[in-house]
C-alpha cells in the first residue's frame, strides 16, 4: 500500500504503519499521508493505492468526505478528559462532604 500524487509514488510526508494481524488470521496495515501542507484543491491529484498479489490494484483518491482527521480523534479526546474531570471533581466532593448522618441519628433516638 502506498500513496501517489501524479501517479508518482510519495515518499515525504508518508507514515508507514505496522502491519497488524486480525483474529482471523488476516492482516490490516496503514500508511498516513500528512495532508496539512495539501491545499484542498490539489487534493483530487493524490490516490491511495492497494497492491495485492493476483489482484488488480486498489485505487482510492483522496475525497475530504471519508478522511478520519486528528481534529475529530482531539475532539473525542478532549470531551472524554472534561467528562473525566468533572466526575472526578463530583466523586471528591462527596468524599469531603462532612457526614451528618450519626448527628442526626443521635437527635431522632437520643437513648442510644
Amino acid at each position: 500500500m502506498f500513496w501517489r500524487k501524479d501517479g508518482q509514488e510519495l515518499h515525504e510526508d508518508v507514515d508507514h504503519g505496522e502491519i497488524l494481524p486480525n483474529h482471523d488470521g488476516t492482516f490490516q496495515m496503514r500508511v498516513d499521508l500528512n495532508i496539512s501542507s495539501v491545499k484542498p484543491e490539489d487534493w483530487r491529484r493524490y490516490d491511495c493505492v492497494f497492491q495485492l498479489y493476483g489482484v488488480e490494484d486498489i485505487i482510492t483518491k483522496l475525497d475530504e468526505t471519508v478522511i478520519r482527521t486528528n481534529c475529530v480523534i482531539a475532539a473525542v479526546s478532549l470531551l472524554a478528559a472534561i467528562l473525566m474531570a468533572v466526575t472526578g471533581f463530583t466523586v471528591l466532593k462527596k468524599k469531603k462532604a462532612p457526614d451528618h448522618s450519626s448527628e442526626l441519628s443521635e437527635k431522632l433516638h437520643p437513648e442510644t
